[in-house]
């Protein structure tokens, strides 16, 4: 069995609001994107960086979405509170994968994945991919899953 010890993971609580639900009064599908989105945005900032993070040379840091996925097992209602764990699935040269479990009620809900790729960039300009500086590298390792 691994050792749980090195396995870290940032927990984010949010609740439910109306728009996010469909007819049934049950959170739409489409919102965990969004849920996700804004975990691995309070994540960054946990790490002290940013979705959009400004170089020293005139561009920008950035993660652009490569891949999302989101797999269901329960539902989620407007008022619910959720928990979500973020973690780290992969650390590769360029990209990040982040895993997502979602709570209610200490019940399993959903799991879900990001694929994010860093890059730099300039307004007008085609993005760059490059690889992960090395002091956002050492950050995020904490969080790698063993």
């Amino acid at each position: 069995m691994p050792d749980q010890m090195n396995l870290a993971e940032f927990n984010v609580r949010r609740r439910v609001e109306f728009c996010e639900t469909d007819a049934a009064g049950i959170a739409h599908f489409s919102s965990f994107v969004c849920y996700m989105e804004q975990a691995e945005h309070r994540f960054l900032r946990h790490l002290d960086t940013s979705v959009l993070r400004e170089l020293d040379d005139g561009y920008h840091l950035s993660w652009p979405r490569v891949h999302v996925e989101c797999d269901y097992s329960g539902v989620a209602r407007f008022e619910d509170e959720l928990e979500i764990a973020v973690s780290v699935e992969a650390l590769g040269t360029k990209s990040v994968t982040y895993g997502f479990r979602f709570h209610c009620d200490a019940e399993p809900i959903a799991q879900g994945k990001i694929v994010a790729v860093c890059c730099r960039m300039r307004p007008g300009q085609p993005l760059q991919s490059i690889e992960i500086p090395a002091d956002l590298r050492s950050r995020f390792s904490t969080y790698v899953k063993p």
